[in-house]
């Protein structure tokens, strides 16, 4: 079984700024243990963001579409993201957000530091963790698209 999540992105306006990089975020799961244990990529998104609005924003996720070899998706639920750190170092919540069809806020900031402003920007490492798959899904490829947004709240 081999599950893809792809995505290098970048999105701006007048007022925000949004650059996705994805690492490594693919997996291969070929063995018994693999299937039965959650799977963690380490620094699987990078996302550099700034906004010139306000100092306040939001970062969203969710899943916008799923497709598979074997004509059945997995689910949305099968991953999540956690948040592995900042720089610079901002207050930033690290709890584990499994994912979804429908956005869901990963990530809200208020910082002190207009980054648009000094050409820096906030960037974000997200670990992408997977399954565990379990065997109720036939041996394919999968692929899986998460969107990420940036808001202003």
């Amino acid at each position: 079984m081999l599950l893809i999540c792809i995505t290098t992105a970048r999105g701006q306006n007048k007022n925000n700024y949004i650059s996705l990089t994805a690492n490594n975020t693919s997996y291969s799961l070929t063995s018994t243990s693999l299937l039965e244990t959650q799977q963690v990529k380490t620094n699987a998104f990078q996302i550099e963001l700034a906004s010139k609005a306000n100092n306040t924003f939001s970062v969203k996720a969710k899943v916008s579409s799923s497709t598979s070899s074997t004509g059945t998706p997995l689910p949305a639920s099968m991953l999540a993201l956690r948040l592995n750190s900042t720089n610079p170092t901002v207050t930033a919540n690290t709890n584990t957000f499994t994912l979804s069809t429908t956005d869901q806020t990963i990530q809200q900031i208020t910082t002190t530091t207009q980054f648009w402003n000094t050409n820096n920007f906030l960037t974000l490492y997200y670990d992408l963790l997977a399954g565990p798959v379990g065997y109720d899904y036939a041996p394919g490829n999968y692929n899986l698209t998460i969107l990420f947004t940036l808001t202003q709240p």
